[in-house]
C-alpha cells in the first residue's frame, strides 16, 4: 500500500483540533491534511467515522522490556520471543516509538530478578532485534545506576556500538531522591523479615556505598553529547541537584520528587517528564509528586509510561475530560514533547506535512478511548475492532440466526 487517505476523522495538531479532516499518507509520509482528498489519490481509503486521529504515542522511558523478560522472580522468558510479544502489546497501546528503558549496574534490581540472563545478553538481544523487521520503532534508553561502579566502562561500550538511544542517570541510595531513610527501613524490615536495628545496619551499609560521580559523572554525559544523545537526571529532589545536572549538560529531568524541583528544570529549560500511571491511578506510589497537579502547572511537559503502558493513551483523556485542557496539549505530551526532549521531531511526533505518518485512530467506547488502528511510517502494523454481542436467541436476519442449537 503506497498510498492511503484516512478520512472523516477528527485530527490532532500540534495547535488545534480539526473535524472532518483527511489526511493523505504517500509512502509512509504524511503529504496533504485538508478538509476533503479525492480519494483518486490514493490506493486505498480508511473512514475514520468521525474517530480521533493522532500522532503516534512516543514512550521515552518505560520498564515494559525487563518485565517482559522477567514476568516473575527466577521466570525468564526468551528474549526474543519477549521483545515480539511486548511490540505487539504496545501496538495495541497506539505506541509506535519506545525507548526500552533497560538498566545496568542497579544490582539491586539484578538480585529481585534472579535473571539468568546478563545484561549484556538483554542489551545485545533487545539492539540486534530492533534492528531487524518490527512493528515499532524501537530504541533503548540505557538507565545507569550511579552506584554501579564495575559497569561504568560498559556504558561507554554500548554508546560506542551505537546501542543507545538515550541516557538516564540514576541514585536509588536510601535517603535522599524518592527513597527516604523511613521508606527503606520500612520496605527491608518487609522483604527480609528482620528488626529495624539489623534494617537500620543495611540503611548505614547502602548510603556507605561508592558512587559515580564528580569528574566520572562528568566524562559519562559529555561522552553522550559528543554521540547526541539525550541525556536525563532521575528522581531530582532538591533544585540544587536539578541545577548541577543541567550545568553538566542533561536536558531531561525524569520524575522530579516535588512540585519545587520539576518547577525549577522547566524555568531551565529543561524537558520535564512524569509518569502517566500516577495521572491514571490519581498519585505517586511513593507520596512524591502528583503529575496531575505539576501538568496543570506546567511544571510537567512529558507523560512516559514509566510501569504501565496503557496509562499514556487514558492520561490523555483524563486530563482531558477531568481537567478540561485542550485535547491537543494533552496529546502532545505523549506525543510531540517527548519527540523534541529525544531529538527526533524533525520526522515524527506530530501530524504535519513532510512527517512520518505515524499515526493512531482512537474510538471512545462507553468513554474509554481504544485504539483501533496504530499505523507505523505508514504501515497498519496493529488493527481492533468491538465485535457486535448478540443473545443466543437473537436472530440476525432469515439466512443467519443464532440460536441456542448454536
Amino acid at each position: 500500500m503506497n498510498s492511503f487517505i484516512i478520512n472523516n476523522a477528527t485530527v490532532i495538531t500540534p495547535g488545534e483540533v480539526l473535524n472532518n479532516t483527511s489526511i493523505l499518507v504517500e509512502h509512509g509520509i504524511i503529504t496533504h491534511i485538508a478538509p476533503h482528498i479525492d480519494e483518486k489519490h490514493a490506493d486505498r481509503v480508511i473512514d475514520a467515522g468521525g474517530d480521533i486521529v493522532m500522532p503516534g504515542i512516543i514512550d521515552i522511558h518505560t520498564d515494559a522490556m525487563d518485565a517482559e523478560i522477567v514476568p516473575r522472580t527466577g521466570a525468564d522468558i526468551p528474549i526474543n520471543i519477549a521483545f515480539r510479544e511486548l511490540e505487539r502489546k504496545m501496538s495495541g497501546c497506539g505506541f509506535t516509538t519506545v525507548y526500552h528503558s533497560l538498566h545496568l549496574g542497579y544490582n539491586m534490581a539484578e538480585f529481585h530478578s534472579r535473571s539468568k540472563y546478563s545484561r549484556n545478553e538483554v542489551f545485545e538481544t533487545v539492539y540486534r532485534a530492533s534492528k531487524g523487521s518490527t512493528l515499532l520503532n524501537n530504541k533503548i534508553h540505557l538507565r545507569f545506576e550511579l552506584t554501579g561502579i564495575d559497569a561504568y566502562e560498559e556504558c561507554f561500550e554500548l554508546m560506542d556500538k551505537g546501542y543507545i538511544g538515550m541516557l538516564s542517570v540514576m541514585d536509588h541510595t536510601p535517603g535522599q531522591g524518592q527513597i527516604t531513610k523511613e521508606h527503606f527501613i520500612g520496605f527491608y524490615m518487609k522483604i527480609s523479615k528482620v528488626s529495624e536495628a539489623e534494617a537500620l545496619v543495611a540503611y548505614e551499609e547502602r548510603i556507605s556505598l561508592p558512587i559515580v560521580a564528580g569528574e566520572k559523572l562528568e566524562a559519562l554525559i559529555n561522552h553522550a553529547q559528543k554521540l547526541h544523545i539525550p541525556v536525563a537526571s532521575h528522581d531530582d529532589d532538591t533544585v540544587e541537584k536539578v541545577a548541577y545536572m543541567h550545568s553538566l549538560g542533561v536536558n531531561i529531568c525524569e520524575f522530579p520528587i516535588t512540585m519545587e524541583t520539576a518547577l525549577h528544570a522547566a524555568v531551565l529549560g529543561m524537558h520535564v517528564v512524569g509518569g502517566a500511571s500516577n495521572i491514571l491511578r490519581g498519585g505517586s506510589l511513593s507520596g512524591n509528586l502528583n503529575m496531575k497537579d505539576a501538568v496543570l502547572a506546567g511544571a510537567v511537559d512529558t507523560l512516559c509510561s514509566d510501569y504501565y503502558p496503557p496509562s499514556i493513551l487514558h492520561s490523555i483523556f483524563k486530563l482531558y475530560n477531568e481537567e478540561s485542557m485542550p485535547l491537543h496539549e494533552a496529546v502532545n505530551l505523549a506525543t510531540l514533547h517527548p519527540a523534541k526532549a529525544a531529538r527526533i521531531s524533525h520526522h515524527t511526533g506530530s501530524i504535519e506535512t513532510g512527517k512520518d505518518a505515524d499515526l493512531v485512530i482512537v474510538k471512545l467506547v462507553d468513554d474509554i478511548p481504544m485504539v483501533t488502528h496504530t499505523i507505523v511510517r505508514g504501515h497498519i502494523v496493529a488493527q481492533a475492532s468491538n465485535q457486535v454481542t448478540y443473545d443466543k436467541d437473537y436472530k440476525l436476519n432469515d439466512n443467519l440466526s443464532l440460536t441456542n442449537e448454536l
